[in-house]
């Protein structure tokens, strides 16, 4: 992350590291003119390659960072890279050393009755079969190759401790740090390429359970159980470091290093969106427009999440306080989505009031609710009767907001996803107490949008009336806020104008068939529903083919054609 970090990430360099650039930073006015080349990054070597949509710059303040290069349109490829290494998270479920797939369902091989997996003949760990093409693939990269094979089994079979497939385990925290440390004699141009990203030893080591964790899970293994003490434990350490700075998630439970992609700034409203596939690699496109000079960013937390959580998760994960624009803005840039309901005028108002202090208290900010633009909160003040008079004041001290916080995180995370009466018992439980575009609010009715129809109980085309009107409303809704933090081509607005669809059309027709609307306004709704369908397979067509956003991408192109034609 643009030097700083990555997939997620800022951080501090190894050798003549430099601090990065916090968010709210912008390198000097030079940075912004590609026609001035004297603050390109001079450990480029392609840094004058024509027809590349970025460039790599250089300041004091940000470190490197990616820049555009010329005019980039929303959905345009800005890079496509393979891993320089990947493997499992930290605490992740087992997955084949090889192929890297987990062991669900019954797509591996049992080697007798006995086990549950085959094994690697020398290290035991469970593998998928003989025959995994990860098993010394042609890169050896992601694969499980013999340099591994004799590491993890210096001291004996150490996959043996790997006994249940199904649970969470330390134990593959160890995998991707010695993918890395075995680099340096595998592939020394990939070693170099991961060198180059910071790991912000300084920081880390003030935080002692992140140093402990890592000493104990993945330092003492690596030197004590495999014997491999020519690894220091420093070059360990920082190999642990810039994997927590600079790995992007990819797959599932997995975790990569890409050579480009890390040199991404961040921002909470990004103006990328990234993918990958099933051989791990990433592509990173355009969500809008973004003009020739200007910074390319991605978020390294979750947009959908306020800022107290985003800027703690950015802390404790990155090690870097974010001030974006976004963190900067007590309102979200206008989406009120961290807001309470203030006990006293009954406005979803109360705001930190400095968003950047950890220790600011929250106050009403009557007149924002009043003169917001969603129509949501207009109906929700509207509704509760208030009246005009301003606030007569209230304010919380910053420890009870965080205490609420937590109290809704808590109960959020205990909710099955798939749990329509728990999601909406949640959702009117809370509505009285936060702003209608609350984060938690928003979570909560994300899953509802696309659980609606899709679970036993509330299959699409068994909903009433209702509840097709109430996810298209749900829909709506999120995607007012969804333009506004995660705009144009993004996965969220694609699979939720997919979602979206579904109860305009079903509506329409039932609607048409009781001869309660007329022809002209079965064809207005007809194209709203193309609308819809056309921008929803357009975003997720980016995705990979494999995945089921692509899937859905191709049924909204299917969908789409049949609404044209009875259009």
């Amino acid at each position: 992350m643009g030097d700083r970090g990555t997939g997620r990430t800022q951080r501090d360099s190894k050798t003549g590291k430099k601090h990065k650039r916090q968010p709210n930073q912008h390198p000097n006015d030079d940075n912004n003119n590609n026609n001035n080349s004297s603050n390109e990054d001079p450990d480029d070597p392609n840094w004058d390659l024509q027809g590349r949509p970025y460039r790599v710059k250089i300041s004091p303040i940000m470190g490197r960072y990616l820049v555009a290069a010329t005019d980039v349109a929303a959905g345009d490829l800005i890079l496509r890279e393979d891993a320089l290494v990947a493997g499992p998270c930290q605490n992740a479920k087992p997955v084949c050393l090889g192929c890297l797939k987990p062991f669900d369902g019954e797509n591996y091989i049992r080697s007798s009755e006995s086990e549950d997996c085959h094994r690697c003949m020398g290290c035991q760990w469970p593998m998928c079969s003989p025959a995994c093409p990860g098993l010394q693939d042609a890169k050896g990269l992601t694969g499980h190759t013999d340099e591994e094979c004799a590491a993890l089994s210096a001291a004996g079979p150490s996959g043996r401790r790997v006994m249940n497939l199904q649970a969470r385990t330390p134990l593959y925290n160890v995998i991707v740090p010695l993918r890395i440390l075995l680099l340096e004699k595998q592939d020394p141009v990939r070693w170099k390429a991961v060198q180059r990203m910071q790991s912000h030893d300084e920081v880390r080591r003030k935080i002692a359970s992140v140093w402990q964790a890592n000493q104990l899970g993945v330092v003492d293994r690596i030197r004590g159980e495999f014997g491999l003490q020519h690894f220091s434990e420093e070059e360990i350490h920082s190999v642990c470091g810039i994997l927590e700075v600079n790995a992007f998630e990819v797959g599932d439970g997995l975790r990569g290093l890409y050579d480009r992609a890390f040199l991404l700034a961040h921002d909470c409203t990004p103006n990328t969106s990234h993918a990958d596939d099933e051989t791990r690699a990433l592509a990173v496109r355009a969500s809008v427009d973004i003009p020739k000079g200007s910074l390319i960013t991605l978020s390294y937390a979750y947009t959908i999440q306020g800022t107290l959580k985003r800027r703690e998760h950015l802390k404790e994960s990155k090690f870097f306080d974010c001030c974006c624009p976004r963190c900067s803005d007590p309102t979200e840039l206008g989406t009120m989505c961290s807001a309470l309901v203030c006990p006293r005028c009954g406005r979803p108002a109360v705001l930190p009031v400095d968003p950047l202090k950890a220790d600011s208290p929250w106050r009403c900010s009557a007149g924002l609710a009043d003169a917001t633009p969603w129509p949501a909160v207009k109906q929700a003040v509207k509704q509760a009767a208030l009246p005009a008079a301003p606030c007569p004041g209230y304010e919380m001290p910053a420890a009870q907001a965080r205490e609420l916080i937590d109290k809704l995180t808590d109960e959020a995370e205990a909710i099955d996803p798939n749990d329509v009466a728990g999601l909406e018992a949640f959702v009117a439980k809370y509505s009285p107490r936060l702003h209608p575009n609350h984060y938690h609010l928003l979570g909560a009715k994300h899953s509802l949008s696309q659980v609606y129809g899709k679970v036993h109980g509330y299959l699409i085309h068994q909903l009433p009336d209702d509840l097709l009107e109430r996810k298209l409303n749900i829909c709506k809704d999120i995607l007012r806020v969804f333009d506004i933090l995660e705009p144009g081509v993004s996965r969220l607005r694609g699979i939720t104008l997919y979602e979206l669809h579904a109860p305009i059309m079903i509506l329409t027709t039932r609607h048409f068939e009781a001869r309660s609307i007329s022809r002209k306004d079965l064809r207005l709704r007809l194209r709203e529903v193309a609308a819809c369908l056309e921008q929803a397979a357009h975003i997720l067509s980016f995705e990979p083919e494999c995945s089921s956003e692509g899937a859905m991408g191709r049924a909204a192109q299917e969908a789409l054609q049949r609404v044209r034609q009875w259009q």
